[in-house]
């Protein structure tokens, strides 16, 4: 501490623990301490959404895709204004200068590792703590519904639970948080099905961990999911109503 700092603290404790507030939220940033991880895909037409394609044809499950994103992209920057969180985007189908041109150069662009979700989850996860994260958050694009605070909430959990996880309505997750690696949360998971949250919460409590469940939210990744876009989101849905 710099000579003289513990007086002057003090002497004026709210302005004070302001002050040091502020310095550690701003070292906690530099150092990546609380890491948020983005999954999206690059929306190349036919290869993205395509559980919408059905309903949507492929250029507006890429739109939708695009559109997801660039949301998710917008909240976490909203987050950075107001916490100490670090972001990452893992992106797949796409080029890095693609999502550069795409979403901005403000973001460490991560390519997605190889294998299935549980494995590419798993990438991201060692290489955050890998980094020095000692709290790590990820969350996909296909729920638009996540909010600042909720992303606050789940953060903050981490500080005295071992794992934080939002059901979605589809019996899977919508974000996973954890404060040290743990590769069993990847294995033997059924992805893409109704027992992806189930399972996972299994192994949760196999392992005695404390654990912080968030509310449950719906992912936008079948045809009946479209529905929960109304009314905040009608806005997406123009256009988007008839295959193409």
């Amino acid at each position: 501490m710099v000579e003289g700092t513990g007086d002057w603290l003090v002497a004026h404790p709210t302005l004070g623990h302001r002050k040091y507030k502020s310095l550690i939220d701003t070292i906690n940033v530099a150092m990546g301490v609380q890491r948020l991880l983005i999954f999206t895909r690059f929306p190349v037409p036919g290869h993205t959404k395509t559980r919408l394609i059905p309903a949507l044809g492929q250029e507006r499950a890429a739109l939708l895709q695009r559109q997801l994103t660039e949301h998710i992209v917008d909240l976490s920057q909203q987050v950075k204004r107001v916490y100490p969180i670090a972001c990452q985007i893992f992106y797949t189908g796409g080029s890095q200068s693609q999502m550069r041109q795409w979403l901005g150069t403000g973001f460490d662009y991560v390519e997605q590792h190889s294998g299935d979700l549980g494995d590419r989850l798993q990438a991201a996860f060692q290489r955050a703590f890998s980094q020095g994260g000692k709290r790590v958050v990820v969350i996909g694009i296909d729920c638009p519904f996540i909010t600042s605070e909720l992303l606050q909430t789940a953060f903050n959990a981490l500080m005295d639970h071992d794992v934080v996880i939002g059901p979605a309505l589809d019996g899977g997750y919508y974000l996973l948080g954890l404060n040290s690696p743990n590769p069993s949360y990847f294995q033997d998971i059924d992805w893409s099905t109704a027992q992806v949250y189930p399972q996972t919460l299994a192994k949760i409590h196999q392992n005695g961990d404390r654990h912080y469940v968030l509310p449950p939210l719906p992912d936008i990744d079948s045809p009946p999911d479209l529905a929960h876009l109304k009314p905040q989101f009608s806005h997406w849905l123009v256009g988007l109503d008839n295959n193409g």
